[in-house]
């Protein structure tokens, strides 16, 4: 099984996880990427990259550039699943929502997902009454793609630190 990882599990993990402090994670997170088990897409690197900091450094360093998965044909048939999702809910989202999901990285990873079947791993979780934004898990839930927490993947992999 493949992973998924989106900007909020490089940015949460730089933050509680320093890489001055947890040098072994992060030299994980290095063996990961070079197994091919972990991905993420060009829209993540775009949200890292405006951070201009050291996890931008370390993306640079650390992650090939076929780590970054791009769109093509699959990837473009699921992101009008899954906006056409978003925009049918019975949720009913609100505009702003439904285009917050549309111009972020949020509904490229759950198309990428989907079209490639991976696992999209992220810190979001479901809240399915929210109006005011597309949670991933929700989305995910919605066209059949499987989504879980770092901690998750992490056992999943046979990762232990």
């Amino acid at each position: 099984m493949e992973y998924l990882f989106d900007t909020n599990i490089f940015v949460e993990s730089k933050k509680n996880l320093p890489m001055d402090v947890w040098p072994t994670f992060w030299r994980k997170m290095v063996e990961l990427i070079n197994s091919g088990k972990i991905y993420s897409i060009d829209k993540v690197k775009d949200e890292i990259d405006r951070g201009g900091d050291e996890l931008t450094d370390w993306i640079r360093q650390y992650a090939p550039k076929g780590f970054f998965l791009t769109q093509d044909g699959d990837v473009l048939a699921k992101l009008a699943e899954t906006v056409n999702w978003a925009r049918r809910s019975p949720v009913h989202f609100s505009d702003s929502a439904i285009s917050g999901y549309t111009n972020v990285a949020d509904s490229y990873l759950v198309a990428t997902a989907a079209a490639k079947k991976m696992v999209l791993v992220t810190y979001e979780k479901s809240n399915p009454l929210r109006k005011n934004r597309v949670m991933i898990p929700d989305a995910c839930m919605a066209i059949d793609v499987r989504c879980c927490d770092l901690n998750t993947a992490l056992r999943e992999l046979g990762i232990s630190i």
